[in-house]
């Protein structure tokens, strides 16, 4: 950590795992904080993200990003950087009490470290209100469409929809576990055995999950076993080739 930087967290959230998964939303905020952070003084020394809706009281206590960039903060006595208030709480009042107790430090990079408390509850109360627009037109919409006896969901092609999904997701399992396939081989023939051996040893080689996050034993355990089936099909082919080449084969 630089000795003329202040330390600073920062926290990214997106609405829906889709979001997440595509990385657009977190890259453009994480944009953002960096310019942001780097203008005021401040080094980002962790950053934490969550995939889940800023609407409602409970809304901080359900996203465990928030959880550990709050418990970090207080450990650390550093502030926690957003890309605008909204991204950390649409809830105005719940975010007010936080901060008026003293219980949180949350800068803005939209209004800065130096905003007063009436910019910063104001922008607060905004986004709570544009989320509470965008929950009130989206439920007008499906009503009106519900009493012109439209019926929402394509039901049809839902089988089919589940099924293109689920091979999407096998063919990325795929390949990341191609990509890791051979740091694993490496791992286990240097000794490394346990998911959490392996999931420490891809960290220590740089190795991140598809998010940018360390690997831990709870989410290397799918991408073992994928790995394993890919070695398995390997030997089966290798084996076939060898067979291939037997003059004898098919004689017997």
């Amino acid at each position: 950590m630089s000795k003329t930087l202040k330390p600073a967290i920062a926290y990214l959230r997106v609405s829906t795992l889709k979001q997440g998964e595509e990385g657009h939303g977190f890259e453009l905020q994480m944009t953002r904080i960096r310019e942001f952070a780097r203008h005021a003084g401040y080094e980002v020394v962790e950053t934490f993200r969550d995939a889940h809706t800023g609407m409602g009281e409970g809304s901080v206590k359900e996203r465990p990003g928030a959880i550990e960039a709050i418990r970090f903060s207080h450990t650390h006595s550093c502030p926690i950087i957003v890309d605008g208030l909204d991204r950390f709480s649409r809830n105005t009042k719940r975010l007010e009490e936080l901060i008026t107790q003293g219980k949180l430090t949350v800068i803005s990079a939209k209004s800065g470290n130096g905003a007063s408390r009436a910019v910063i509850m104001g922008e607060a109360a905004r986004g709570q209100r544009e989320g509470e627009l965008i929950s009130q037109s989206t439920k007008r919409a499906l009503q009106k469409l519900k009493e012109q006896g439209i019926q929402l969901g394509n039901r049809t092609n839902l089988p089919e929809a589940q099924a293109m999904g689920a091979t999407a997701n096998k063919a990325k399992a795929d390949k990341l576990a191609r990509a890791l396939l051979p740091d694993i081989q490496t791992l286990r023939q240097a000794g490394k055995k346990t998911a959490q051996e392996i999931a420490g040893g891809l960290n220590e080689l740089g190795r991140r999950t598809s998010r940018g996050e360390l690997w831990k034993a709870t989410n290397i355990r799918r991408v073992l076993a994928r790995a394993d089936e890919l070695m398995g099909t390997q030997k089966h082919q290798e084996q076939a080739k060898r067979y291939d080449k037997n003059p004898l084969w098919g004689a017997f």
